[in-house]
């Protein structure tokens, strides 16, 4: 006797001809959008382009580290913002540079914004670095400058009030800043 006929006649003996066929199981659960990127890369390019953010997106890239820098990774023809947004929330983690003038930028609080919402939602992991960190110097800026908008991110606030954004952008830039400035992170001076 062939293996399918013995198969056949044990299957048959098992269920009674007018029972049904158990139902198939459900299908597994969608699996989680897989992240194109490890890192997105938040920083404020005047400050730090060519110095700090640079060695870091070099030394990650050496490390099989999947970062994205804007300019490393945007395609010519892409929208920026939409392309920029997208790589956050593909992102599993974001390192936001906190430099001097990094508040000036109101992309820079827009990514802000999404890096806060998708670390809410998506599990995603927000790292601040505090870039040119030194208690002798009162050009530069502290953890406490950024999150309580101090010094001179309170002087970028005080811009972008009087630059006719919306109350509510403002605010959500503000909350943004407390909320990443509140997770412990790395601070650098200039020549680290």
């Amino acid at each position: 006797m062939s293996t399918n006929t013995l198969l056949r006649r044990n299957l048959s003996l098992a269920l009674p001809p007018t029972s049904p066929l158990p139902p198939p199981p459900p299908p597994p659960p969608r699996a989680p959008l897989l992240s194109s990127y490890d890192v997105f890369l938040s920083f404020r390019g005047e400050d730090v382009r060519g110095k700090f953010v640079d060695h870091l997106y070099a030394r990650l890239q050496g490390l099989k580290v999947n970062a994205f820098m804007d300019e490393k990774k945007l395609a010519r023809g892409e929208v920026i913002e939409k392309s920029i947004l997208t790589a956050i929330e593909r992102s599993r983690f974001s390192v936001v540079v906190f430099s001097l003038r990094y508040a000036d930028s109101e992309w820079c609080l827009d990514e802000l914004v999404k890096i806060v919402r998708c670390a809410q939602n998506k599990g995603h992991v927000a790292m601040p670095v505090f870039f040119h960190v030194s208690p002798d110097d009162v050009a530069d800026v502290s953890p406490d400058d950024v999150a309580g908008q101090t010094g001179v991110y309170e002087e970028a606030f005080v811009n972008h009030e009087k630059g006719g954004f919306k109350k509510k952008r403002v605010e959500n830039w503000r909350k943004a800043l407390i909320a990443v400035a509140g997770i412990s992170g790395w601070c650098f001076g200039e020549n680290e």
